[in-house]
């Protein structure tokens, strides 16, 4: 099937061509009536075999030449995953909640399934006029909102980095 189409330009691409080369005169009607038989020959070509019954189509529309690039597939999930983890610190800052990085895990087996999520933040007492307020609770529950999760999912850690 690939063969033919390339034929088919291949004529189509030479009959240009010699259509530029060629002066104006009368055997560039002749030879343009040549290349218009070979043309609509390649064409027929392979209709010959459809009607005798030797064409098999199961062949034309076989799955055994493609296969899926798992590298490719793998690298559209890593920046989806990144750009999701990414709106996740902007939404928990947009809230007043300094979150130094959060990591979306998903499913193995569903890999459009969040398995658990886990936020890493440097204080999670904030001192505010001497009174300490917990915000691991606000976070869990910012973010069991936002994607449909259970609190017990989303795991609260500290950071240690730089």
């Amino acid at each position: 099937m690939l063969s033919w189409i390339i034929s088919i330009a291949g004529v189509i691409v030479l009959t240009v061509l010699l259509d530029i080369i060629m002066p104006d005169g009368q055997t560039n009607k002749y030879i343009k009536g040549i290349f218009s038989i070979i043309v609509i020959l390649v064409i027929v070509t392979p209709l010959t075999g459809v009607l005798r019954g030797d064409f098999n189509f199961d062949t034309l529309f076989s799955t055994d030449r493609y296969s899926v690039d798992e590298n490719y597939v793998q690298s559209v999930y890593s920046s989806a995953y990144a750009s999701e983890e990414e709106r996740l610190v902007r939404l928990l800052a947009g809230e007043g909640i300094t979150v130094e990085q959060a990591d979306i895990v998903f499913q193995p087996a569903d890999k459009r399934k969040i398995a658990y999520i886990n936020i890493f933040i440097r204080k999670s007492v904030i001192d505010s006029d001497g009174a300490n307020i917990n915000i691991n609770d606000k976070i869990q529950e910012i973010v069991a909102r936002r994607y449909g999760i259970l609190k017990q999912d989303i795991r609260i850690l500290p950071f240690y980095g730089v």
